[in-house]
């Protein structure tokens, strides 16, 4: 998302009014516009975009709304954190060669060079996108890239095995025809490592085991996927099946997540939406 947002188009994007924008904005002052040197405007970027999306999630999950915007005040703004471990294409250049022992030392030393969520969010996810990025452009095959998601898909669930389950109970998994596993895994080794008692449920999960999984382990909060716009439409009829189950709150993240009326949309940044969990099951007393 460019520079240069207009207040409607942000709020919209966001999903909440004009008047509550610009009451975030000066009450508490969320987000810092600009103004447009040839129309007067006040613009947004897409940094303001995220911490929005952050502050609208907080407070639907029961936040106070003093109390949400002291949180976002001192979150780091989405894109920020420390630097490249060994740059973005490290990980295309150890798939391209099939050469596993170069992968493995590769994750070892970028799990070792800091807090596993900022390893998460600043290093590995953006360094599978440029994973698809190259088998999208023919600089991986389809056997390339799927060794080195295998190879990430291991070393998450190890992390996440290694962590023990705590309170409460939070699903996360994708809806129906949702593929894009490796940023939910990742979220999910966050929020357990967060102290959550997390069940992951994986891929392409069908709306009546949504229905059954809500039924027979009574999670207090789940967390859906829309990252392509095709995802909306199956995160949506999770959502609400899901609420129609019971489940006290219902979340969506990925890139199309306020398209999904269902769900409370979660912000970008994967820190963010873990903080937004954490503090909805404190203001619910959630045990």
């Amino acid at each position: 998302m460019s520079t240069g947002l207009r207040i409607g188009h942000v709020a919209q994007v966001v999903g909440i009014r004009t008047t509550t924008l610009r009451a975030w904005e000066q009450r508490y002052g969320i987000v810092t516009p600009i103004r447009s040197e040839t129309s007067g405007y006040r613009c947004y970027t897409s940094s303001d975009v995220d911490r929005l999306r952050h502050m609208r999630a907080l407070v639907e999950s029961g936040v106070a709304v003093n109390r949400a915007a002291a949180i976002v005040a001192r979150s780091e703004p989405f894109g920020d954190g420390p630097a490249d471990v060994s740059g973005h294409d490290a990980l295309v250049r150890a798939g391209r060669f099939f050469n596993g022992a170069d992968l493995a030392r590769l994750l070892d030393d970028a799990f070792a060079a800091g807090p596993v969520e900022d390893v998460i969010e600043h290093w590995l996810l953006p360094s599978m996108h440029a994973v698809g990025a190259a088998w999208e452009s023919g600089r991986m095959t389809v056997a390339a890239e799927h060794f080195v998601a295998a190879a990430v898909m291991r070393r998450l669930g190890a992390l996440f095995d290694a962590t023990p389950a705590g309170s409460p109970r939070v699903v996360v998994g994708l809806p129906p025809h949702g593929h894009h596993e490796i940023p939910a895994l990742a979220f999910a080794v966050c929020l357990r490592r967060r102290g959550m008692d997390v069940l992951y449920a994986g891929a392409d999960v069908p709306l009546e085991s949504w229905g059954r999984l809500a039924a027979e382990w009574a999670p207090r909060m789940v967390v859906t996927v829309a990252t392509m716009a095709d995802d909306v439409p199956n995160a949506d009829a999770v959502g609400a099946v899901l609420r129609e189950a019971g489940v006290p709150a219902v979340y969506v993240g990925g890139a199309n997540a306020t398209a999904v009326p269902s769900a409370i949309p979660l912000p970008l940044s994967m820190t963010a939406s873990a903080d937004v969990l954490v503090e909805a099951a404190s203001a619910k007393r959630w045990k």
